[in-house]
C-alpha cells in the first residue's frame, strides 16, 4: 500500500478488484470455449479491473500497477472484438428467422461471413487468454490484494471513512465533467461520433460509481441503473451506426467485381440498412427523452452531492452543510506552512465575528511549520480542498526513491515531507481537488487554481473575456480560487469570483498576511491584510536550514521569481544570474558542453567586434543567456528546434524583463536556418533599435554556433581582424589543426547583412 494512503480507501479498492478478478477467472474457460455469455462477462470484468486500477492506483506500487494494466489490456481488446461479432451474429440470426425468402440469401451470406470472422477472432481470444495465464497476472493480483485485505481488516480499516468519500467525489467529478463536455451532441441526431464518445464517458462514470457502491446503504442502485439505461441506448445506437457504416464494404466483400449475384444479395442487405436506420431513429428518440428526464431531475448535480453528504457525516463541523447559514465566512488560501501568519489571520477573523473557514489549499510548503498548519486546518471549523503544492509534498512522501533536492523548491518539499506526520499526510490525501456546495441558496465552487484547470493562474489582471469563459465552465454563482497569491474580487455575468490572496506567502510587495471575508447576506467580499511577526517566521525557516532566499520572499512580500528578476535586473548580480540560467538549461537537459563552447566563442566575438556594434555589457549578458538556451528546443526533436526553442523560451520562466526574454527567444529562433525578415511576426514587438540589437546578437551567435558545428569543442577561440569592407576570422583550435569540414562556415550571412562587411575565414 502506498505510504500516506488511507487504509480504508485501499481496503475498498482491493476488495472491489478481487471480486472482478475472481469473475475473470470464473469466465475464462467459457470464453475459451467461445460461449457468448462467457465472452461477454469476461470482457465486462476485465474492463472493470482496468477502470478500477487507476482509481486506487495510489494503493499499489507503480511497477505493479503498470504491469497489471498492461497484461490485461490486450485481453480486453481481443474480447471486445469477439463480443462485437457475437452481437452482430445474434442480430443476423434473429433477422433471418423472421425474413422472407427474397431476403434470405443476402442475410445468410453476411451471417456466414461474420461467423467465419468470429472463428478467426477466437484464435486471438484464446491466444490472449493463454498469454494472460502464462503471465500469472490474475493470480498475482489475487495473491497481493488478498494479503492487503487481510492486513487492513486486522487493523479494522474503515471503508466508509472521509478519504473514501473524498476520493469518490474527486473521481466522480472528473468523470462527470467528461460527460457534461459532450452534452451538446444530445440535441443532434446526426452526431454519431460524439454519441459514441458520450457512451464511453457514461460507461466510465458508471464504472466509477460502481467502484464506490459500498460507501452507501443503497449502493447507488438508482444512479447506476439510470446510467446503464443511457449507456445501453447509446451502445445500441452505436451498433446501428456500425451496421450502416459497414454495409457498403461488406457488400463489396460479398459481391466482388464481375459478380452477377446482386439481384439476390442486395435485397437482404438493403433490408438490414432500412431496419438499422429505423431502429437508430427509435433509439435516439428514447435516448433524448431519457436524457431530458435526467436533466429535469438534476441527476448530474445530485450525484456528487451524495459524496459530499458522506464527507459531511464524517466531519459534522463542516460549516456549509449544517442547517444554519453563517453570516460571515473567512476564505483563506496558500498558508504554505506559515503558522505565524495563520495565527494572526485566525485571530483577526474571530474579531470580525467569523466562526467558519474555507481553505482553498496549499497548506504546506515555504513555511517552517507544515505539521502545525495542517493540524490547525484539519479541525471542524475548516472546509478544505487540496492545492498543487500539497499534492507535490504528498507525492514525494509516497515515493520509494527520494532523490536529493536540486533546487530551492525541492528543498522546501523535502523539508515539509520530513516534518509531516502520517496523520497529516492522510488528511491531505483525503482532500478533494474541488468542492461544490449550496451556500444559503447559492451555488458555490471551491477550487485551488481555476475552474479551467490546475495550471491556470487567476490574478487581478485576468481578462474579463476569460472570466466569462470560466463563469460558463464553473456553473456556479460564487467561484472561490487561490493559487496566484494575489487577491481580487470580480463579478462577471452574474458570477462572483474571489481570490483571498495568500496567508503565508504574499507576492504583491506587501508582506502582511492576506485573506477575505465573505458576507453571505449581501454576497460582498472584504479583502483584508493582517500584520504578523514576519521576522519570527523568517527565523523559523532559518532554524529549519532552508535557504535564506525563502525567508527573503516573506520579508519582502515578493515571489521568488520577482526576487530573481530584481537580482538579475541591469546593474544586478550578473554572475549569479548566469548561474541561475545555467541551472534552468540543465533541468531542461540541453547539450550543456556545446552551449558553454558557443557562449565562450560568442563572448570573444562580441568583445572583439565592439568597434562595429557599440553595444554594452547588458547586451553581452543577453547574448550569453541566448547561447545557454539556443538549443533548448532540441529536447522536443531536432527538426525545427529553433522554432520550438522560441516557443519554449516565451513560455518558460527567466529572471528577465518581458522584452529581454523576447530577445533571448528570438536568438533561439534565428540561431540557424534563414535570417530574420522584416515581416516576421517574431519581430513585431521590437522597434528599430530593438531589431538592430537582435540582429547583431543573433549574427554573432550564428557564427559561434557554426564554429562548434559538431558539438565537440574543438575550437578554443577565434581572432577577429576588422577591415573597411570585411572581417577576417582566424580559428584557434583547442588542439592540432581544425578541419574546415567540421565547421559550418556559412553562418556569417546575417553578420554580412547587418554590418555590410563580408566574413572571410583565414
Amino acid at each position: 500500500m502506498g505510504k500516506g494512503e488511507d487504509p480504508g480507501l485501499c481496503l475498498l479498492g482491493a476488495t472491489l478488484l478481487l471480486q472482478h478478478v475472481a469473475e475473470m477467472k470464473r469466465q475464462s474457460l467459457a470464453a475459451k470455449n467461445m460461449e457468448v455469455e462467457g465472452v461477454h462477462q469476461m470482457r465486462v470484468a476485465s474492463r472493470r479491473v482496468r477502470s478500477g486500477l487507476p482509481i486506487f492506483s495510489s494503493c499499489f506500487k507503480k511497477s505493479q500497477y503498470d504491469q497489471w494494466r498492461r497484461d490485461i489490456k490486450g485481453l480486453t481488446r481481443a474480447l471486445g472484438e469477439a463480443r462485437d461479432a457475437d452481437v452482430q451474429i445474434e442480430y443476423l440470426s434473429g433477422l433471418l428467422e423472421g425474413s422472407d425468402e427474397l431476403l434470405d440469401k443476402g442475410i445468410s451470406l453476411l451471417l456466414e461471413m461474420k461467423q467465419a470472422q468470429r472463428i478467426e477472432q477466437q484464435v486471438n481470444v484464446v491466444a490472449a487468454l493463454d498469454e494472460m495465464d502464462g503471465s500469472g497476472v490474475l493470480q498475482d493480483i489475487e495473491d497481493r490484494l488478498s494479503r492487503m485485505v487481510e492486513r487492513l481488516e486486522v487493523v479494522k480499516a474503515n471503508v466508509r471513512g472521509r478519504p473514501s468519500y473524498a476520493a469518490g467525489s474527486a473521481h466522480v467529478s472528473h468523470r462527470l465533467a467528461e460527460v457534461i463536455r459532450l452534452e451538446g451532441c444530445v440535441a443532434d441526431p446526426q452526431a454519431k461520433s460524439e454519441h459514441h464518445q458520450l457512451r464511453i464517458a457514461i460507461k466510465r462514470l458508471r464504472y466509477t460509481l460502481e467502484a464506490f457502491r459500498p460507501l452507501f446503504d443503497d449502493e447507488l442502485k438508482s444512479e447506476i441503473r439510470a446510467l446503464k439505461d443511457i449507456q445501453d441506448l447509446l451502445g445500441e445506437m452505436h451498433d446501428c451506426d456500425v451496421w450502416l457504416d459497414g454495409l457498403d464494404n461488406w457488400s463489396q466483400d460479398l459481391m466482388p467485381p464481375g459478380s452477377t449475384d446482386a439481384a439476390t444479395i442486395m435485397p437482404g442487405l438493403e433490408a438490414i440498412r432500412t431496419d438499422r436506420s429505423q431502429e437508430r431513429e427509435r433509439l435516439y428518440a428514447r435516448f433524448s427523452e431519457k436524457w431530458g428526464d435526467l436533466r429535469q431531475r438534476r441527476f448530474f448535480e445530485t450525484v456528487p452531492e451524495r459524496f459530499r453528504s458522506g464527507m459531511s457525516q464524517k466531519t459534522p463541523g463542516i460549516p456549509m452543510v449544517g442547517p444554519r447559514c453563517p453570516a460571515k465566512l473567512a476564505i483563506i488560501s496558500d498558508v504554505h506552512g506559515n503558522m505565524d501568519a495563520l495565527r494572526a489571520v485566525l485571530d483577526d477573523a474571530r474579531e470580525q465575528g467569523v466562526g467558519s473557514f474555507i481553505n482553498l489549499g496549499d497548506m504546506v510548503g515555504s513555511g517552517a511549520y507544515p505539521e502545525e498548519v495542517v493540524k490547525a486546518l484539519s479541525g471542524d471549523l475548516f472546509l478544505s480542498v487540496a492545492g498543487n503544492f500539497d499534492l507535490k509534498v504528498l507525492k514525494r512522501s509516497r515515493s520509494s526513491k527520494k532523490s536529493p533536492a536540486r533546487s530551492v523548491k525541492e528543498a522546501i518539499i523535502a523539508a515539509a515531507v520530513k516534518d509531516l506526520s502520517e496523520e497529516s499526510l492522510n488528511f491531505i490525501s483525503s482532500l478533494p481537488l474541488e468542492l461544490r456546495l449550496d451556500l444559503c441558496g447559492k451555488r458555490l465552487l471551491l477550487v485551488h487554481a481555476s475552474p479551467g484547470g490546475p495550471r491556470e493562474i487567476l490574478d487581478p489582471d485576468v481578462p474579463e473575456e476569460r472570466l466569462k469563459e470560466l463563469a460558463h465552465i464553473a456553473e456556479a454563482d460564487i467561484v472561490l480560487v487561490g493559487h496566484s497569491h494575489r487577491a481580487f474580487v470580480r463579478r462577471v455575468d452574474g458570477v462572483l469570483f474571489a481570490n483571498p490572496g495568500s496567508v503565508g506567502r504574499p507576492v504583491d510587495g506587501d508582506p502582511r498576511a492576506s485573506y477575505a471575508i465573505l458576507n453571505t447576506v449581501d454576497l460582498s467580499v472584504d479583502l483584508r491584510r493582517v500584520e504578523y511577526d514576519v521576522e519570527a517566521a523568517v527565523q523559523g525557516l532559518r532554524d529549519k536550514g532552508l535557504p535564506e532566499e525563502v525567508g527573503e520572499t516573506l520579508r519582502r512580500g515578493m515571489s521568488g521569481r520577482d526576487l530573481d528578476r530584481e537580482r538579475c535586473a541591469p546593474g544586478g548580480d550578473r554572475a549569479w544570474c548566469l548561474e541561475k540560467i545555467r541551472g534552468i538549461a540543465r533541468e531542461i537537459n540541453v547539450d550543456h558542453p556545446h552551449a558553454e563552447s558557443v557562449l565562450r566563442l560568442a563572448s570573444s566575438l562580441f568583445r572583439q567586434l565592439k568597434p562595429l556594434h557599440g553595444l554594452g555589457s547588458r547586451d553581452l549578458f543577453l547574448l550569453e543567456v541566448g547561447c545557454l538556451l539556443h538549443d533548448v528546443g532540441a529536447v522536443e526533436g531536432l527538426k525545427g528546434h529553433h522554432r520550438t526553442g522560441y516557443r519554449m523560451i516565451q513560455e518558460m520562466f527567466l529572471p528577465l524583463s518581458q522584452e529581454e526574454r523576447h530577445i533571448v527567444a528570438c536568438l533561439a529562433r534565428y540561431h540557424r536556418k534563414r535570417s530574420p525578415r522584416s515581416d516576421d511576426p517574431e519581430l513585431e514587438p521590437l522597434n528599430d533599435k530593438g531589431r538592430h540589437r537582435l540582429f547583431v546578437l543573433a549574427s554573432i551567435l550564428r557564427i559561434a554556433d557554426g564554429l562548434d558545428y559538431l558539438h565537440d569543442s574543438r575550437v578554443k577561440d577565434v581572432k577577429c581582424t576588422i577591415f573597411p569592407d570585411e572581417v577576417i576570422l582566424e580559428v584557434l583550435p583547442s588542439a592540432g589543426a581544425v578541419d574546415p569540414a567540421a565547421l559550418n562556415l556559412r553562418k556569417g550571412d546575417l553578420f554580412e547583412s547587418t554590418f555590410g562587411r563580408k566574413v572571410r575565414w583565414a
